[in-house]
């Protein structure tokens, strides 16, 4: 049997154990927010192609050679190399390519893509070409559109303008406050 001298020694050590678990858990941990998380990117990816698709038919192939990806509450896709999209027809043709030396996908509360630095869009079925300082592509309204000057060049030659919109694969583009000079025959205008 244990004697007394035992238990007091046991009784000793759980106290005084208890007493350092105790003191020890007192302080509460200081929460220190992440302030680099929205300024580094969570993944880095190189030499990168992806496809866009609608209910089943690919409209867009992407091709860029860096894409970083930024999570938090302003997540985003930055293609600080540029981007290269081919648009294709229905029939998986070839139907219209878009340029842009930097691009920003805004994926947390919406589908908008910012483009700038050398924007060129080429319909390469009526080989329409514009040229602007950036762009926005509205994914979710199909919709592309600017609001600085641009440059455009069609069969009927060159013009300029205060901006343009457009749908998604360039078969509609409209050019907003148009200047410039372009020859236009009897059947165009029918």
């Amino acid at each position: 049997m244990p004697d007394k001298k035992h238990y007091k020694i046991r009784a000793l050590l759980l106290t005084v154990s208890v007493f350092f678990l105790i003191s020890s858990c007192t302080k509460q941990r200081e929460y220190i927010p992440n302030t680099d998380f929205n300024k580094k990117p969570v993944q880095v990816m190189s030499d990168i192609t992806l496809y866009r698709s609608d209910k089943g038919e690919v409209y867009a192939k992407l091709n860029s050679k860096t894409v970083q990806y930024f999570a938090g509450d302003s997540a985003r896709t930055v293609f600080p190399k540029g981007v290269n999209v081919l648009f294709y027809n229905k029939d998986m043709s070839d139907k219209a390519t878009l340029k842009a030396n930097y691009a920003i996908n805004y994926t947390a509360n919406s589908n908008l893509v910012y483009l700038r630095d050398s924007v060129r869009i080429i319909n390469l079925n009526t080989k329409d070409t514009i040229y602007c300082k950036d762009l926005y592509w509205d994914q979710d309204r199909k919709l592309v559109y600017s609001h600085k000057p641009i440059r455009r060049y069609n069969e009927g030659g060159e013009s300029f303008g205060e901006g343009m919109t457009a749908n998604e694969q360039f078969d509609s583009v409209t050019v907003i406050r148009p200047h410039g000079k372009e020859t236009f025959t009897e059947e165009d205008s029918e």
